[in-house]
């Protein structure tokens, strides 16, 4: 079964102060006069998908603003794969995505109760919802969707999948050889200032066993000023 959406919650957005609408199966059309809400389930929609937010958005008087949906499907487990290199819960059930916009505090997006990024979200909204109309994201644009409908009619899904699994591979190997370069950068700079000091000791001249006579000259030179103070004081009684 392709991907459905069934459930659809909206609090406190636009006009909207609270509104739970569970969609039947067979639905296929919104329709309603002008001012009606029709463009504020598109917002709500365009939210979910990761389209940008504006605090105006969030109905006055109010301090938080969110927006939930439910989509179910056998498709969803293709989504799996990329839900969990990106760190969220993969799909057993439905595919719940939730984003809350705040007034006085930072934007939230979470897809299965896993917190996420926008990226993420908007990424994973092109496979799932696809609106088309004036200066809305159309997915025959994206160059993503358009190579994967090439892949689907050249039938190539298991080289597409051999593929991705080479070129992560790759991104693993060039990765460690980033991390192996920095060592060996950090190793040669620690070399550099090992020869340097290494050098200062040469450079030093140090003699075996003139710790003592250093010390000696040390304490002489730290009391110096005593001693000319009471060699003056000496001379001038001798002078009385």
């Amino acid at each position: 079964m392709p991907l459905v959406l069934n459930l659809l919650r909206i609090k406190n957005l636009a006009l909207v102060e609270e509104l739970e609408w569970q969609i039947a199966p067979g639905f296929v059309a919104v329709t309603g006069e002008t001012g009606a809400g029709k463009s504020i389930i598109i917002g709500a929609l365009q939210l979910l998908l990761g389209e940008r937010a504006d605090k105006s958005l969030i109905r006055t008087g109010a301090d938080l603003c969110a927006v939930e949906a439910a989509f179910s499907g056998n498709d969803l487990q293709k989504l799996n794969p990329r839900l969990i290199e990106a760190g969220i819960e993969p799909c057993e059930g439905d595919l719940i995505i939730k984003r809350t916009l705040s007034g006085i505090g930072t934007n939230r997006q979470f897809i299965n109760g896993s917190p996420t990024t926008l990226s993420i979200l908007k990424n994973l909204g092109d496979e799932l919802v696809d609106l088309h109309g004036p200066h809305d994201h159309q997915s025959l644009f994206s160059s993503d969707k358009q190579l994967g409908l090439l892949d689907s009619f050249a039938r190539a899904e298991e080289q597409v999948a051999e593929y991705r699994k080479h070129y992560r591979q790759l991104q693993t190997l060039l990765a460690e050889h980033a991390v192996l370069n920095t060592v060996e950068t950090a190793r040669e700079q620690e070399l550099d200032l090992l020869r340097h000091q290494i050098n200062e000791i040469s450079s030093a001249n140090l003699v075996a066993d003139e710790e003592e006579e250093i010390e000696l000259r040390y304490k002489l030179a730290s009391n110096s000023k005593r001693l000319i103070e009471l060699a003056s004081t000496i001379a001038n009684k001798l002078s009385e």
